[in-house]
């Protein structure tokens, strides 16, 4: 599966295909400045700052390794990267040369059609704050709030767990 999308601002036709071993450290710079640009409105600076101590590209390993990692590529450059497994987007982050041109919205309805095949239920997200409203206007709604947490001393970080297909609340017994 890979899909083709043009996006006016970075003047690139970007392929979206399945991430390779080689593409861990480009997907870990465009998720370090994703979320440095990206995410700083929404959260505490010192919270953008600790981010990403302790981590590097390794953390992709297995989500490469099993096949659920998919890249934006424009001619050798990366845009952005999604994740899929049924049921679920686990991940999405864009370069912010590249947000509101397209490319999130290409990368995560690729996503959705991966986490849909075979899956029959609702679809989920867990979203960061800055990234909410983009997801509703795919049909996503707010269930639950919930928090990762990095860093010493720790820090939480707010997230949304989002659905869709959900249909009504069913009564209980």
């Amino acid at each position: 599966m890979s899909a083709l999308a043009d996006h006016a601002t970075t003047g690139a036709r970007a392929d979206i295909r399945r991430a390779t071993p080689e593409d861990a450290d480009a997907v870990f710079a465009v998720h370090q400045r994703s979320v440095h640009a990206l995410c700083a409105a929404d959260y505490p600076a010192g919270h953008i700052a600790a981010w990403f101590t302790g981590r590097s590209p390794v953390m992709y390993a297995r989500t490469i390794a099993a096949g659920r990692m998919w890249v934006a590529d424009a001619g050798g450059r990366l845009l952005g990267f999604t994740g899929a497994e049924p049921g679920e987007v686990t991940l999405l982050f864009v370069a912010p040369e590249a947000a509101g041109q397209g490319v999130g919205r290409s990368l995560f309805e690729f996503a959705l059609a991966v986490a849909s095949q075979g899956f029959d239920g609702p679809l989920t997200v867990v979203a960061t704050k800055n990234s909410t409203a983009f997801y509703a206007r795919f049909g996503f709604v707010a269930v639950e709030e919930q928090a990762f947490i990095r860093g010493e001393p720790p820090l939480h970080y707010p997230v949304v767990k989002m659905l869709r297909g959900a249909g009504p609340p069913q009564a209980g017994p």
